[in-house]
């Protein structure tokens, strides 16, 4: 016993779609029922006078409660920003100690340097610092006749393969530490 030509739909997306259907008070238990059957889920709506008004002033609370919590998320996002660089430098600093350490050895003698640049410069700031650091490579870079610096490839690429790592992050030997840090 549904009211005849009530059933509209409301809204529909990839997985659902919404009806809105009316029946009489003393078969709406029966409707239901059939409802289950067919595997369908019915909600009981009951119409409330005002509805819409009270709706309405819940919205402009919340949009007014949004409005004093928004200087404190801003604020607070700064802060997490600010911290998780600072966390970061300091992360990659210890990678540059460990990495020295594993490379040179002991004693320690080292200088470490924060070099900032943009991407058009970055390979020509790697070229120079390859050139005046190449001493430091031993068998894995070294000079051609003219002077240029060439890296024995075949020779690295075996020995890094035998030290488990893999053409990726790393691949690329340098006679010092290196590592990029983009903001």
């Amino acid at each position: 016993m549904v009211v005849p030509r009530s059933a509209t739909q409301v809204a529909q997306d990839d997985e659902f779609v919404l009806f809105t259907a009316t029946t009489f008070k003393k078969h709406s238990a029966e409707f239901l029922q059939k409802c289950r059957e067919n595997k369908w889920t019915p909600r009981q709506y009951k119409y409330v006078e005002g509805g819409k008004e009270e709706e309405q002033k819940e919205f402009d609370r919340v949009a007014r409660e949004e409005k004093k919590v928004w200087g404190e998320a801003l604020r607070l996002s700064r802060t997490g920003w600010s911290e998780s660089v600072m966390i970061w430098a300091h992360v990659l600093t210890l990678r540059v100690f460990v990495e020295t350490v594993l490379r040179y050895g002991l004693p320690l003698r080292f200088a470490s340097a924060l070099v900032v640049t943009n991407p058009k410069l970055a390979k020509k700031v790697k070229s120079n610092m390859d050139s005046a650091f190449s001493h430091l490579g031993g068998n894995a870079v070294g000079r051609d006749k003219k002077g240029r610096i060439t890296k024995d490839d075949a020779a690295l690429t075996s020995e890094m393969a035998a030290a488990g790592l893999a053409h990726g992050e790393g691949s690329e030997y340098t006679a010092y530490v290196y590592y990029e840090f983009e903001l």
